[in-house]
């Protein structure tokens, strides 16, 4: 970890931080149970609930050990034979116990299917990461029933720190080839969740949460409070987060995307209210535990004044984060509706050679997410603003591929300049093709249609997101005026289109009333 040692958490408080957050893995994968396979999880991530039971099991031998040689620092209970010999008897069934919820053969007969041929193939694929387990060290070094009992709570919470220990090490080793995407993608979680709460506040004292919620919940006995994501990070990654990113993260491809976006509905929460660090007022020392162990308040208030780097821009973003981003305008920047009743009729256009080619299992994305977007800031709209009424009578949906001429045959029928076309939409969204690639035309297609280009709108949209997303300042985007249609340009990302659509609506609706010449 970053800083003095002194503002670190003490090796007992950390221990307890790290058991919680592996209770709270064992449990995210329980309730997962059916959609996530070991067998794709080790494809993933090379590893699966299997190897996190027998970390546990080779805790337990590395403490019986120490215990043994008298060599057991941090350690808050006996090193009598009772508790040796209680290690020693502590097998793999009693670990997957304690991962699985249930024995390993009641959750295999429960919830386990017969791995397909591409799954064995990519399974074999993948030897190289899988992690090693000494199988000598894994077995009972005893076969004495009597000692065959439960274990004590502060010996059962050594081992799942440990077996979160040696988790953590094997990601380490695996940043190259194990992408936080693809385990968010697969499992619904990643290292950033490692580190990171959950959003469910409503859990009793003590219940497991992630590493930060325990800082949240041990502080109220030791009065630590500045513990935050940063260090949390450094114990997971192995170094400063932005450090790893910078190293060995990869951009995400389409299909990386594609399952992601898929597999969102049993992604892992965070708030960020728990991950807010909470500081100590007293500049002083404060002593923590009554070993005489200390910590540095006034430094932990000078670190935890620095901005927190907290979330990848692709994988596992903290939900309150997203809602802030997604609605700039009403936490940011107070952009009033005009008065009167607006009616609306919009259209959708999807830019994406994949898309239209059907070639997403999960079907276009971004279409419905700015439809989404549209939907949640009109109502949000009339919510807070009562008295100016906004009602959308329609909407229009389509997909087009990558193609010039598809782009502006489509614009111009929808904002009635084709013959044969139907009334004109008030507003056009386009999503997708704003890029840098060769195929990247929207923006082209879009100004060759223009009547009147409004290359400012972007521009600014542009710098006000920038700080939540630096890709948005590489968008060519445009917009502009096409008969009494406004045309936006908007991303191929759900997430970033959906963003633009909160920012600009409040200004779009007053455009639709100038354009129509309304007072």
């Amino acid at each position: 970890m970053q800083g003095s040692d002194d503002a670190s958490p003490p090796p007992q408080i950390m221990e307890r931080m790290e058991a919680g957050a592996f209770r709270e893995l064992c449990q995210h994968l329980r309730e997962r149970s059916n959609q996530v396979q070991n067998i794709d999880l080790m494809t993933v991530g090379g590893f699966c609930r299997n190897c996190l039971a027998k970390w546990m099991v080779l805790e337990a031998r590395r403490l019986s050990d120490a215990l043994r040689s008298g060599h057991s620092p941090y350690l808050s209970f006996s090193s009598d034979e009772i508790t040796v010999k209680t290690l020693d008897s502590f097998g793999y069934d009693q670990a997957a116990q304690e991962v699985y919820g249930c024995s390993y053969p009641d959750w295999k007969k429960n919830h386990q299917t017969k791995a397909t041929e591409e799954q064995l193939r990519l399974y074999k694929a993948s030897t190289p990461i899988h992690a090693p387990h000494d199988e000598d060290m894994l077995k009972t070094k005893t076969t004495d029933t009597d000692f065959l009992t439960v274990l004590p709570n502060d010996v059962l919470i050594r081992l799942q720190s440990g077996a979160f220990r040696s988790l953590c090490e094997h990601l380490q080793k695996r940043s190259d080839e194990v992408q936080n995407i693809d385990l968010m993608g697969l499992s619904g979680f990643c290292r950033n969740c490692l580190a990171k709460p959950p959003t469910k506040t409503d859990i009793p004292y003590l219940s497991s949460k992630w590493l930060v919620i325990q800082a949240r919940i041990i502080s109220e006995e030791v009065k630590r409070n500045g513990y935050d994501y940063d260090e949390a990070a450094r114990v997971v990654y192995g170094c400063g987060y932005p450090e790893w990113k910078q190293r060995y993260q990869k951009k995400a491809t389409d299909e990386q995307m594609e399952r992601f976006n898929a597999s969102k509905d049993f992604h892992a929460k965070h708030s960020k209210e728990l991950l807010t660090p909470r500081l100590v007022s007293s500049p002083h020392k404060a002593d923590v535990l009554s070993g005489g162990l200390k910590e540095h308040t006034a430094c932990m208030q000078s670190r935890t004044s620095k901005q927190n780097s907290l979330l990848s821009n692709v994988c596992c973003e903290d939900i309150d984060n997203i809602s802030r981003s997604s609605n700039a305008t009403k936490q940011n920047i107070d952009i009033q509706p005009p008065s009167g009743n607006i009616e609306l009729k919009i259209a959708i256009l999807t830019v994406s050679d994949r898309a239209a080619a059907n070639a997403y299992d999960s079907g276009d994305l971004s279409g419905p997410a700015v439809n989404a977007a549209i939907v949640d800031r009109i109502d949000e709209l009339n919510i807070t603003h009562g008295d100016k009424k906004v009602t959308l009578s329609h909407v229009e949906n389509t997909i087009v591929p990558d193609e010039f001429d598809e782009i502006k045959r489509v614009l111009l029928e929808w904002s009635g300049k084709l013959q044969n076309s139907s009334a004109s939409y008030d507003i056009i969204f386009t999503t997708g093709g704003t890029g840098f690639a060769k195929r990247d035309v929207t923006p082209e297609a879009t100004r060759s249609i223009l009547d009147k280009e409004c290359h400012g709108l972007m521009v600014w949209a542009g710098i006000e997101l920038t700080s939540k997303q630096p890709l948005a300042t590489l968008s060519r985007a445009t917009s502009g005026i096409c008969g009494k249609s406004i045309i936006i340009n908007l991303p191929g990302s759900p997430l970033g289109a959906a963003q633009v659509v909160n920012l600009l609506f409040p200004l779009l609706l007053h455009a639709v009333r100038d354009v129509n010449d309304v007072n």
